[in-house]
């Protein structure tokens, strides 16, 4: 659901087909993740001996104390790794999309660069390389330090529902204020503002756990750094915006396809 938005740029009509299909994918990815969450608590059996697995999965001893059999975990485990492998490339597309849109925007370093779309395979192939980079070197962290990892980890919780936080409590505040707000055609009419403050509430209860320590007593290995790196990047943004982004960055570009072009002149030859 979360990624839906990310591809509205290459949508026709995305103001009323993105909303469709995040609503649609919410329902169906809750129903699922649902019933997979009871199948995995009825079949899950000693707790203790699903953590102390030998494996390091706990989800491996659970699948075979449920079927007793190798050869059925191990398809199980296989059709999840499948499951997963296809929603990386979902993730892929959707991070590239997202670095490409805000190179585009000069909101990236070397914009012109990151912001190129290739003429042979029509997709931004450098944008692609470079989140590709970065999540290989990312997923090397846990090799050296389990803690690093696991503030990495938590660091994307806080930058994942952070960016929802923030419009959701600036449309909070624009509700309250004297200036009517242009609806688009999709609206939650009367339940909106219940649902952006209960959005409001959630997110940051979840931002706030986000920076917890995984183990007690707290130490310098069990630390969960994700506040300290959550900090110091907005620190760093702050300063890179005063220095350079202001001067460069004029907020997201809008592309007009020729068939905008003709609708925008007929409504004004109109």
């Amino acid at each position: 659901m979360q990624l839906t938005p990310l591809l509205g740029e290459e949508v026709e009509d995305s103001a009323h087909v993105v909303p469709r299909s995040m609503v649609i994918a919410l329902f169906i990815s809750g129903a699922l993740t649902m019933a997979f969450s009871i199948a995995i608590l009825f079949g899950i059996g000693d707790v203790n001996l699903a953590l102390a697995s030998p494996t390091r999965y706990p989800i491996i001893e659970i699948f075979h104390t449920a079927t007793k059999s190798k050869a059925a975990t191990t398809a199980i485990i296989c059709t999840l790794i499948l499951t997963l492998t296809s929603t990386a490339f979902g993730l892929l597309a959707c991070a590239s999309r997202l670095a490409w849109a805000f190179a585009r925007d000069k909101g990236f370093p070397f914009p012109d660069y990151f912001a190129h779309v290739s003429n042979y395979y029509r997709i931004p192939v450098r944008s692609i390389i470079l989140v590709t980079m970065i999540a290989s070197l990312l997923g090397l962290i846990n090799i050296g330090s389990s803690t690093a990892f696991n503030a990495f980890t938590s660091l994307a919780l806080i930058g994942h529902y952070t960016p929802y936080l923030l419009p959701i409590t600036l449309m909070v505040i624009r509700r309250f204020g004297a200036k009517e707000i242009p609806w688009g055609p999709w609206t939650l009419g009367k339940w909106g503002l219940p649902v952006n403050i209960v959005s409001m509430v959630y997110s940051i209860m979840l931002i706030v756990f986000a920076v917890f320590p995984p183990f007690q007593p707290v130490t310098a290995k069990s630390m969960n750094y994700a506040g300290v790196i959550f900090g110091a990047i907005m620190i760093l943004s702050t300063v890179m915006w005063f220095l350079y982004g202001r001067k460069v960055y004029l907020g997201p570009v809008r592309e007009l396809t020729e068939e905008d072009h003709s609708r925008s002149i007929d409504s004004k030859t109109l």
